[in-house]
């Protein structure tokens, strides 16, 4: 494994946009100063439009930056062709690919490409690496299937297999969860961070899922305001950075992070007073978190006129709602809830 201090990718005063006609620019984030060594898994954050894919396509030489250097293992973007960055780095965008007629294993050797010679021509290692890849993004089931019956989901795992084949010490994603389902989301980003762990790749993804951004990447770039927040993700939600860029969406509304989880959720204003026993932890959690989407405040003091008992009794979950005197017996969190609406 590399060593994880190794520069791989540095940004040098690196201003990304867009030129507009003659002399005209659009910036969106930078100057921006910056390293990504080995064997990190980096997520890029932000809000939509403030420059996560042009980042990405910057980096990856798609697009040009508006001033700026970047240095790939020591050496100037502009000094590699083609061919020779396709040998160091992967990407894979968010177009939606439709190729009647190529097959998933087809698709998933064209990562070879870089690696074989002029003929084109596959050889038994080469093959190995392809048959790796497909193995490790779980579609053997599908290899033969043509990219055009495949769902979304399964369209995207086809493309992150391509360019494992092509097996580069650098791997860049845009929203590279944005179609799966809940599992495969996990499955994709472990892999990712399985490879940067295990075999010391640079590893760099632009995505919207915060909670896995926080969960498993090393480190976190997050864009707000036209400049580059970067660290790891607990030093993020410690500093308060990651809550005063993610806090309010474009609509005005207002969200908050619960400092502990790191969970994000509407800022509600409470209503009226709600006592909640202590209970088994998962299941008071879980009750605490109904009572708030239903509009209560919950206080730890048995004084507000409304309690909340749960508990495991006969080893089925139970809620006991008192008020003025009544106690009334609910078998789940939404009959709870249904109940509390009549009185809130």
């Amino acid at each position: 494994m590399n060593d994880r201090r190794e520069h791989i990718i540095d940004l040098v005063n690196l201003e990304i946009g867009f030129r507009k006609g003659e002399g005209g620019e659009k910036s969106l984030a930078g100057p921006v100063s910056t390293t990504a060594y080995s064997g990190e898994l980096i997520a890029v954050m932000g809000r939509n439009g403030s420059g996560k894919s042009t980042l990405l396509r910057t980096v990856a030489g798609l697009m040009n930056g508006l001033q700026g250097e970047i240095h790939i293992l020591g050496r100037k973007l502009a000094a590699y062709s083609r061919k020779e960055l396709a040998r160091i780095m992967g990407y894979v965008s968010t177009e939606v690919v439709r190729v009647p007629g190529l097959s998933v294993e087809s698709l998933v050797a064209l990562g070879r490409y870089p690696h074989t010679n002029w003929l084109g021509k596959l050889s038994s290692s080469d093959r190995a690496v392809i048959e790796r890849a497909i193995e490790l993004t779980s579609l053997q089931a599908l290899r033969d299937r043509d990219l055009d019956e495949l769902s979304d989901g399964e369209r995207q795992r086809a493309m992150i297999a391509r360019t494992l084949a092509q097996d580069t010490q650098i791997i860049m994603l845009d929203e590279p969860t944005a179609f799966l389902d809940l599992s495969h989301r996990y499955e994709i980003i472990d892999l990712l961070g399985n490879l940067a762990l295990d075999h010391g790749k640079t590893v760099i993804y632009s995505t919207h899922d915060l909670q896995i951004a926080l969960q498993q990447s090393d480190k976190i770039w997050l864009i707000h305001k036209q400049q580059m927040l970067e660290g790891a993700p607990e030093d993020l939600v410690l500093s308060g950075r990651l809550s005063e860029a993610l806090r309010q969406t474009d609509s005005g509304t207002e969200i908050e992070m619960d400092p502990q989880t790191g969970e994000f959720a509407i800022k509600r204003v409470p209503g009226k007073d709600i006592s909640l026993s202590p209970g088994p932890d998962g299941l008071r959690v879980w009750t605490k978190k109904a009572l708030e989407r239903n509009g209560f405040r919950v206080v730890e003091k048995k004084e507000t006129g409304i309690h909340v008992l749960v508990d495991m009794a006969g080893g089925s979950p139970k809620w006991t709602l008192e008020k003025s005197g009544r106690r009334i017996e609910l078998n789940s969190i939404y009959d709870l809830s249904l109940y509390l609406r009549t009185i809130n």
